[in-house]
């Protein structure tokens, strides 16, 4: 009944395309540019964007766009992602070409101002007051002046820039005294403590997993379409001339058998044949024949099946959505298949691919944007157990045994996880407005989220109880399952915040990346739900129909780089026992200090984020880089009745730093 009702979809995809209902196909007939910002200092990016639109007037989705700047040596436009950057001082035209229509938008390129040619922004704070100075207002230049009693701050030199990946590379300069010296640099620059190199991805016990997912995300937005799911979706509906699906497919019984296709794309993909062992409230568990012996007992797949009903289905539809039921059986299918063993290669018994869920499955398997691999429904495809090592790795060589328990243990997460992603593509393809995927950082980003809002939930804390590491690890066997990796990863955010990012497209591949994105989030969540309503917030995300950082500002009501720095000052002084501090510069859900430095269980750990010490009369750290959505963390301190410091954002030739979203965020502690 499943493979009925979904050959019924694809004959209303057939009927739906066929124009019997008279509509003349729609033709891009205009495309008008813009640039966002429209004005931008050498060094600056901006974002070009097109809205093509029909026969109409009706604007059109989905199209690619080429770019080109009629004026290269003024401004440069990536031909592809449409980021401008500026070059010298003029006006440049940026092209954008669909097919045969173009059209044409400006980009003004202002040359950097002399940095501090106003005189530096005087900041006499108190404690635990915070400043924020947007670098081209303020020409990169601020003074901290004089306080009588012993002081502290610490200073965030960032990024503030909503287009992701750009990269700034600059110099903060600082020096003691009221008068802003002539000089810009020394002779030999203080080099920061962090990295000035991107972070790459290290060993961690969830770097396989990452690893597949990013090629498996990326293998989606590359061969499938929303519109194409949505129209096919649309078409299931009943209508005068549609035909109706089924009112429900039959659910199996235990011992049923199933023939299901895993993939690896939508054109390749292993066709297994499965038997039902357990069927729930929401959940149907399948294990494939060519399981080993020894896996899971009726008990198990129980008990799997119960905290699939109890806890992650409605844990993640309260916060993220009601998926799809395409095969109209009102279930979730999580088929074991050795399919996703093979997936980690030889010599991995610590570490693997626990699972996933592919978006191929809710697309039709023939017709206009189809999926050949479909089965047409919701599945999740997960490892089976494996207790002596004999599923061989696609790779070849000797496989990694795995335990019962350590396959139960490792995937629970994993359901957790991979359910939004499944939630999300289901928000987008049932929308009557035609959308576009998530932006996969952004995606990425509330799948973890779904991991700790089961683990808090599993615990009863509400959405605002500042959880400390005590609470969350009173159950280590639930820490490992949906707390631990959150942690880890903010951990190696922490640890080099620069070149890292929540906003990068690296959050595919780099854990770092997934860490900052997920406490961002968590940040966002905590202090811009409106009305503190975190699950309308958190479906309103999954909902679309914006992407990323258009989506997060839209349902946060506030621009990005108040977010980040509100975020960025929180990932410092949370739970830091600051006199004074504002709510909005903290964590309502968790003591990230107690989380952080208590996350791998040692005797004594610090608090992992990095901050640079300034010392001396004089600073000149060159070479700095921060990623758009970040930035570098420096703390001075000072004696009772110290002298005035001042503070200099430049470009290496000295002038004031130019790049787009250039901050700085001050914060006193002391």
């Amino acid at each position: 009944m499943r493979k009925s009702g979904f050959l019924c979809a694809l004959l209303l995809v057939a009927a739906a395309c066929s124009g019997s209902d008279g509509t003349a196909p729609l033709v891009a007939t205009s495309l008008a540019v813009s640039t966002s910002p429209s004005q931008v200092s050498v060094n600056g990016t901006a974002q070009a964007s097109a809205i093509v639109k029909d026969q109409n007037g009706n604007p059109l989705t989905g199209q690619a766009i080429t770019w080109t700047s009629l004026n290269p040596t003024i401004a440069s436009v990536d031909p592809t992602t449409g980021v401008v950057k500026g070059l010298a001082a003029g006006t440049a035209t940026i092209q954008g070409k669909s097919g045969t229509i173009t059209g044409t938008g400006t980009v003004l390129v202002i040359a950097p101002l002399t940095s501090c040619l106003a005189g530096p922004v005087v900041l006499n704070l108190a404690v635990g007051q915070a400043a924020v100075v947007n670098g081209a207002t303020s020409q990169g230049c601020i003074k901290l002046a004089s306080t009588g009693a012993a002081s502290q701050y610490i200073v965030i030199a960032a990024n503030a820039n909503p287009i992701s990946d750009q990269l700034a590379t600059f110099t903060l300069k600082s020096d003691t005294g009221e008068v802003i010296p002539s000089s810009t640099l020394l002779a030999n620059p203080y080099r920061i403590s962090a990295s000035l190199a991107a972070l790459s991805v290290a060993a961690a016990t969830d770097v396989l997993q990452t690893s597949f997912e990013s090629k498996l995300r990326l293998q989606e937005r590359a061969e499938l379409k929303i519109p194409d799911a949505q129209r096919a979706y649309r078409a299931r509906g009943s209508g005068p001339s549609q035909i109706r699906t089924s009112l429900a497919a039959v659910v199996p019984a235990v011992g049923d058998k199933g023939t299901f296709k895993v993939p690896a794309s939508c054109t390749k993909f292993t066709s297994v044949t499965a038997t039902a062992q357990y069927i729930s409230n929401k959940a149907i568990i399948y294990l494939d024949d060519a399981s080993p012996a020894g896996g899971f007992t009726a008990t198990d797949y129980q008990d799997i099946a119960n905290e699939f009903d109890n806890l992650i289905y409605p844990t993640d539809v309260s916060y993220f959505g009601t998926p799809l039921d395409l095969d109209n059986n009102g279930h979730v299918i999580i088929l074991y298949t050795p399919e996703v063993n093979k997936l980690t290669p030889k010599g991995n018994p610590g570490s693997f691919v626990g699972g996933f869920f592919f978006v191929g499955d809710l697309f039709p398997a023939t017709g206009t944007g189809a999926c050949a691999q479909s089965n047409g429904g919701e599945i999740f495809y997960v490892l089976t157990a494996d207790p002596t090592g004999a599923i061989v790795p696609n790779g070849g060589g000797t496989g990694n045994a795995r335990s019962t328990s350590s396959v139960r243990q490792g995937t629970r997460g994993t359901l957790a996880h991979e359910f939004q992603h499944m939630i999300n593509a289901s928000n987008r393809i049932a929308s009557p407005i035609e959308q576009d995927f998530e932006e996969v950082w952004l995606d990425e980003g509330l799948a973890h989220f779904a991991e700790d809002v089961n683990g808090r939930a599993l615990l009863g804390l509400s959405d605002n109880a500042n959880a400390p590491f005590e609470t969350v690890s009173a159950n280590l066997n639930n820490y490992s399952a949906f707390f631990f990796q959150n942690f880890a990863r903010f951990d190696r955010y922490l640890s080099n915040p620069g070149p890292n990012s929540p906003t990068s497209i690296h959050a595919d591949t780099s854990l770092a990346d997934r860490g900052a994105i997920w406490s961002l989030l968590r940040y966002s969540a905590d202090n811009y739900a409106p009305g503190g309503d975190i699950k309308a917030f958190t479906k309103a995300l999954a909902g679309g129909p914006n992407t990323g950082v258009n989506n997060l500002v839209t349902r946060t009501g506030v621009p990005f780089d108040t977010l980040q720095a509100g975020w960025m000052i929180a990932n410092y002084a949370d739970d830091a026992g600051i006199p004074g501090l504002p709510d909005k510069y903290t964590y309502k859900s968790y003591n990230m200090r107690s989380n952080l430095s208590a996350n791998f269980i040692t005797s004594s750990r610090q608090y992992p984020l990095q901050v640079n010490d300034i010392t001396g009369a004089s600073l000149s750290a060159s070479g700095v880089q921060a990623l758009s959505g970040s930035g570098d963390y420096f703390r001075f301190s000072r004696a009772a009745a110290g002298a005035a410091r001042t503070f200099r954002l430049l470009n290496g030739d000295g002038t004031a730093a130019s790049f787009t979203g250039a901050a700085l965020y001050i914060l006193r502690t002391q």
